[in-house]
């Protein structure tokens, strides 16, 4: 949208009566005084034309100044503005990145929890299992001792028995089960 300014066109200068110098003296003629009065009025005019173009070019000029200032800043705002819309679809677009890459990320975590949650229960049960079973053999191992001493014991006294060639005194022996030998 420009707007167009007038330009200065400074005013037609007043016309000036021909000066006609004559040789010789004539009675309509002005004196050199009347000319020179003729000269220095319009000289003043001049100049006062000159000062009157002069103001209204410095005035053309100011308001074309002012003119491209507030262009210049409407300009400025449309483009800040722009600016502005631009950081915050910007924004926008991170904060969804971030918010996408953060889910994935509690997703995956959740996800190792649970498999490490799953591996460490089957870690424990294998334990316990194994634990059971090796208390399972040493109460086989302590019962197989036990039963082995038993026999052992059982042998040596029998074998005592065979030896000295009977129990003493004629009584049978007892042995716990209630059976007499």
């Amino acid at each position: 949208m420009a707007q167009r300014i007038p330009s200065f066109v400074p005013p037609p200068a007043a016309a000036q009566p021909p000066v006609q110098v004559a040789w010789a003296p004539s009675p309509g003629l002005p004196s050199p005084e009347v000319i020179q009065k003729q000269k220095e009025g319009y000289v003043r005019l001049l100049d006062e034309q000159l000062k009157q173009g002069q103001n209204t070019l410095d005035q053309q000029r100011k308001q074309q100044s002012e003119y491209l200032h507030t262009q210049a800043q409407q300009q400025k705002q449309q483009v800040e503005m722009q600016i502005k819309q631009q950081v915050q679809q910007q924004e926008m677009q991170l904060l969804q990145q971030y918010n996408q890459s953060l889910m994935q990320v509690q997703q995956a975590s959740a996800q190792q929890k649970a498999a490490l949650e799953s591996q460490a229960m089957q870690l424990v049960m294998e334990y316990q299992q194994k634990r059971s079973q090796e208390e399972m053999l040493a109460k086989q191992q302590q019962l197989q001792r036990g039963h082995i001493e038993a026999q052992m014991k059982f042998a040596a006294e029998m074998q005592k028995l065979q030896v000295t060639g009977g129990p003493q005194g004629g009584s049978p022996v007892s042995y716990g089960s209630g059976q007499n030998f």
